[in-house]
């Protein structure tokens, strides 16, 4: 995989972290309130054995308010002076996209478990190293959050999904769906592909207008990638509301990811119109604009998303990197020099990201005539940076 297509896959999980993405949960609540179990982590915390309190707890910041109102039971593993936690879920946070990160933090507290509540795609690369880790076991699965423990300890399997359900049977029809949904969301993340496909298939036999399940069902499609199956599924929940959100994005992502960019910006374009603030969208739109070479486009995006992120006291770096790209492609080099040596003043970048900022600005000082000769120069030339393309 290039740098580019890493780097894209990189941000598009920070921004799911960031921007509190998991757009089909939030889509899919009703108007009553939730109950507890579809928006706490209590199930699984509350089949934790009562030894691991007396040690460290891993948790990100979804869980906080549950935490609060059971800080008595965990509190005093971290020591005096205890720390509030929100600070410690704020460190935990921090490592959710470097496992290196992660096993520093690990060092300091030495976790007796880790509760990773919200949408997998906000710790995907931190919930893949602990599933292929020996030193940690799943052993919990709810529709709002994963458990892992230090091994040795009982391993969850996909049987246990059927005492899970059970659980639902006396909740709404409404809370039902939402949780069969919620949980094969968290098996895809889990690669447990056919059982997640089997709950949501089992549920649209049932529910054939679910929405959300045919959505779901286009991601699980997409992360396989089998996009043409992902396009089918993102159509029928369209069918159902042409103008639901998730379904737009899954099906301008698998669009995406078939070259198809053209029909792919047209619906971007119309999802940023929307939600111009949504740090999701303005990924989303940004890289489909780069593949269309829709460069000033993308230049407005990839400015609105940096300014958004400074406003949160985010990093932009990596944001800043795209943008000095996005002006070399246009043959704006003094924009493209200034962006690139900004984004190498973040310390947050990683080694190849560094590298290729530099070796940006060696290639700009190298041939700044024909950079400048107008948008027309070739971004390829300048960078050479393979396209975007699938």
């Amino acid at each position: 995989m290039s740098f580019l297509r890493s780097l894209l896959f990189v941000l598009l999980i920070l921004l799911f972290a960031i921007g509190g993405g998991y757009w089909l949960w939030s889509a899919t609540r009703p108007s009553e309130p939730l109950s507890l179990e579809l928006q706490t982590p209590k199930l699984s915390m509350e089949q934790l054995a009562p030894g691991l309190r007396s040690k460290p707890l891993f948790f990100t910041l979804a869980a906080v308010p549950y935490i609060k109102e059971h800080w008595q039971d965990w509190s005093g593993a971290f020591g005096l002076p205890t720390p509030l936690p929100e600070e410690i879920a704020i460190q935990c946070e921090a490592t959710l996209n470097s496992p290196k990160d992660w096993r520093i933090l690990d060092r300091k507290w030495r976790f007796g478990a880790l509760l990773l509540t919200g949408d997998p795609a906000g710790f995907r690369p931190l919930l893949d190293h602990l599933r292929k880790s020996p030193d940690w076991t799943l052993t919990r699965l709810d529709p709002t959050s994963l458990v892992f423990e230090r091994s040795p300890a009982r391993a969850w399997t996909p049987s246990d999904t059927t005492a899970l359900l059970e659980v639902f049977q006396t909740h709404s029809a409404e809370e039902q769906k939402i949780a069969r949904t919620a949980i094969a969301h968290r098996l895809i993340y889990l690669k447990e592909v056919p059982a997640a496909q089997k709950l949501l298939e089992k549920l649209l036999q049932k529910e054939p207008q679910y929405k959300q399940a045919w959505t779901e069902l286009a991601q699980l499609h997409g992360m396989q990638g089998q996009w043409e199956e992902s396009v089918k599924a993102a159509e029928h929940a369209l069918g159902v509301d042409q103008r639901y959100r998730p379904a737009q994005v899954a099906l301008a992502e698998a669009l995406y990811s078939l070259g198809r960019f053209d029909k792919a910006l047209a619906l971007t374009r119309a999802l940023y119109e929307a939600a111009p603030a949504d740090s999701a969208i303005l990924m989303l739109h940004a890289k489909v604009s780069h593949a269309a070479h829709d460069f000033a486009h993308e230049i407005e995006v990839l400015q609105r998303m940096i300014s958004l992120l400074q406003g949160n006291g985010q990093p932009v770096g990596s944001w800043q990197i795209y943008l000095g790209q996005a002006y070399a492609a246009t043959g704006n080099s003094a924009m493209a020099e200034d962006q690139f040596k900004a984004a190498l003043k973040d310390a947050t970048l990683v080694e190849s990201q560094r590298g290729f900022a530099q070796k940006a600005l060696e290639q700009i000082a190298a041939k700044p005539d024909l950079l400048n000769s107008g948008p027309s120069f070739p971004p390829s030339s300048l960078l050479d940076a393979p396209e975007v393309h699938p």
